[in-house]
């Protein structure tokens, strides 16, 4: 009698036994699954940023073949044909006239670029998956590289690099700020060429008179830095200051400074930098820049103006006294006639002398826009801006004037 009574409380045993067993095998089917599905995911993550890294240096490296004035239509061709998938360009794209750009993106970006348009991407709208993107390694990030055809040949090229850093805590509501790098060519290292902003300070650099570079000021939520070069500028220092290292793509504890990402940017002090972020020459290595370098600061000047010195007289300013030049335009060598030949300009120049003919290379600032509040008839010279008419300083700035072309159309943005 009581063996049969045990009957039912076994069965019962048994069921709670095996429902247990179903329980628990089920919950390690789950997390199995769910660990294979955050692998699976990881492991798309990073053969995403893998792929975009070797895609990345294999554009690098047909960049690098590039040669400015030298490499033909036929390049480009090339060019545009391998990268097709990733290039576009606006109007026509003729041997004439060509300008053409490669973007390099990963996931991120292309779902932002989404929602422009109004419609977010997938990716920007759900704050947790976009948090475990980026705890899986993937980086908001684009390649950008851009050149210009004109009359059979490249004449420019345009490359920034753009990608994320995320925050320690990686907070969903917080996506860090990201690392910006930015190289281009340009005929003269000056602000007035249409393109963007020349960072770097205003004169020449001594130590390297073929590039200026800097950092935004007014960067918010970036770190920046970006580097100009003039198209005569030697290709092996182009090759230099365009070699990035790509491996911040890959990199689970990710790059923190433009520096990681831009290695010609480490051997730039922060100390070289003035409190606008621009960089500011070394005075012991200007004395030679009025020498041997005053091509480059030929090259770089908008207008080139011959004068008669008239006069001079000492005035008081600020930081002191200072002495005005009285000097007749006699003509021009280079840029626009801003002031009609025979009408008598003031020059801050101390160097000038009564009597004495001089060729002056004005600041761009003052032969740009007219300024209502300034005198028009008053020129500020570059630094080096004041040099007497002698056959050696012709020879100097005709050397400059040679590495300005004719470019149709603003230059790379």
């Amino acid at each position: 009698m009581e063996f049969r009574n045990s009957l039912p409380a076994t069965g019962v045993y048994t069921s709670v036994m095996a429902c247990k067993k179903w329980i628990l095998r089920t919950l390690r089917v789950a997390g199995l699954a769910a660990l294979a599905v955050v692998l699976l995911t990881f492991v798309a993550v990073q053969f995403q940023q893998r792929l975009l890294r070797w895609r990345a240096e294999r554009l690098m490296a047909d960049m690098h073949q590039i040669r400015l004035y030298q490499s033909t239509w036929a390049d480009a061709q090339k060019l545009m044909y391998r990268w097709g998938a990733w290039g576009h360009y606006d109007g026509s794209c003729t041997a004439t006239d060509c300008r053409y750009e490669i973007n390099l993106t990963d996931a991120s970006w292309r779902s932002w670029n989404r929602g422009r348009s109004g419609e977010v991407g997938w990716l920007w709208r759900n704050k947790t998956a976009n948090l475990i993107y980026r705890w899986l390694g993937g980086r908001y990030a684009i390649i950008h590289w851009a050149f210009i055809v004109q009359d059979g040949t490249i004449w420019r090229t345009r490359t920034w690099v753009a990608i994320a850093v995320p925050p320690r805590s990686l907070d969903k509501d917080d996506f860090g700020y990201v690392l910006i790098v930015d190289a281009k060519s340009q005929q003269a290292l000056r602000h007035s060429e249409g393109g963007d902003w020349v960072l770097g300070g205003e004169d020449v650099p001594a130590g390297h008179p073929y590039y200026k570079m800097g950092q935004p000021s007014g960067c918010e939520g970036c770190a920046a830095k970006e580097v100009t070069y003039s198209t005569h500028t030697p290709q092996a220092e182009i090759v230099r200051l365009t070699s990035y290292d790509f491996s911040c793509f890959t990199r689970l504890i990710s790059c923190k400074f433009p520096e990681d990402l831009m290695p010609a940017a480490r051997e730039e002090s922060p100390d070289d930098f003035d409190a606008d972020h621009q960089k500011t020459p070394n005075p012991s290595a200007l004395a030679d820049t009025c020498g041997s370098l005053l091509w480059a600061v030929a090259r770089d000047a908008g207008t080139v103006v011959i004068v008669d010195a008239l006069s001079v007289s000492e005035q008081k300013g600020y930081y002191g006294p200072y002495q005005i030049a009285q000097a007749k335009v006699a003509a021009y060598l280079k840029g626009s006639s801003r002031w009609p030949v025979g009408s008598v300009l003031k020059v801050e120049a101390e160097e000038m002398v009564p009597g004495k003919r001089y060729m002056v290379l004005p600041h761009e600032d003052t032969y740009g826009e007219p300024d209502r509040y300034a005198d028009e008839s008053e020129i500020d010279p570059y630094r080096c801006g004041v040099q007497e008419d002698t056959p050696e300083v012709r020879r100097e700035l005709e050397q400059g004037f040679a590495q300005n072309d004719n470019l149709r159309g603003p230059e790379l943005r």
